[in-house]
């Protein structure tokens, strides 16, 4: 039997990088996918397959800052698998890394409003069809990052919106045990195709400090989303997981190593 046999998994921002990742790992161990991005051409090219591995998936475009279509995602995927075992929040807009007197509140707008806000809406939409199941209950696993805890140069909105997801994920878990729901955190660091792409036309100096800082572990190389990152989410979705929330857990090959 795979890990999530028959478990259905929401993933937000699963058109690219990461999230798509971790829905192809997901059809891989059996999961029904309910998955959204902007992008319908590329999450169709998700959905497409996620469905050659297996999968019985359902895809929505939404932009997950308007809070009706994450109203519809729900809904959809509700009506067409019943119930919800797992959340995954992944999607999050980031803007052009740059000093943080040159950012703008605009930009810490469109980043809270893609992270916490958007993942605050979900859990709470998801929470009547997480809440309650027997056995090991249900997951949600919310995407932090390295680049906040440690107050990375360059990313003063992301960082902030980064915590504000750690903060709310521990509130939530603290609330939600009773109801047999965990609430995780994920610091990833992993090359995906979307960060490839993006820093062929930054400066060359922040060019340099993201590519450093992808290969600044033990390992001293770049972690793959797929082999390195999906199989830790799947890891927190799955029953093995019953006895861990309110943690965050940094899959980043040993980049921040701390007591």
């Amino acid at each position: 039997m795979t890990k999530l046999n028959n478990k259905v998994v929401l993933i937000t921002g699963a058109s690219s990088g990461i999230g798509k990742q971790l829905a192809l790992r997901a059809a891989s161990e059996g999961a029904h996918l309910a998955i959204c991005a902007r992008t319908e051409s590329k999450l169709e090219e998700t959905k497409r397959l996620c469905e050659e591995r297996g999968a019985e998936v359902v895809a929505v475009p939404v932009d997950i800052m308007d809070v009706s279509a994450l109203e519809r995602f729900v809904d959809v995927s509700v009506e067409r698998f019943g119930t919800i075992d797992a959340l995954v929040n992944n999607a999050h807009t980031i803007t052009l890394p740059a000093p943080f007197l040159e950012k703008t509140i605009d930009d810490l707008d469109i980043e809270l409003r893609s992270s916490v806000y958007a993942y605050w809406h979900l859990m709470k939409l998801s929470f009547p069809h997480l809440r309650d199941h027997e056995g090991a209950g249900a997951s949600i696993i919310n995407f932090a990052s390295e680049a906040a805890v440690t107050g990375d140069a360059l990313y003063a909105p992301y960082a902030a919106a980064k915590e504000a997801v750690r903060g709310l994920s521990r509130v939530v878990a603290r609330e939600w045990g009773q109801y047999n729901i965990r609430v995780n955190t994920i610091c990833p660091n992993g090359m995906t195709d979307n960060i490839s792409t993006g820093i062929d036309w930054m400066e060359p100096a922040t060019r340099d400090h993201i590519e450093k800082a992808f290969v600044a572990n033990p390992f001293h190389r770049v972690g793959d989303p797929y082999e390195d990152v999906a199989p830790v989410v799947v890891f927190l979705v799955s029953d093995d997981s019953r006895w861990i929330t309110g943690q965050n857990i940094h899959a980043d090959g040993g980049g921040l190593i701390s007591a």
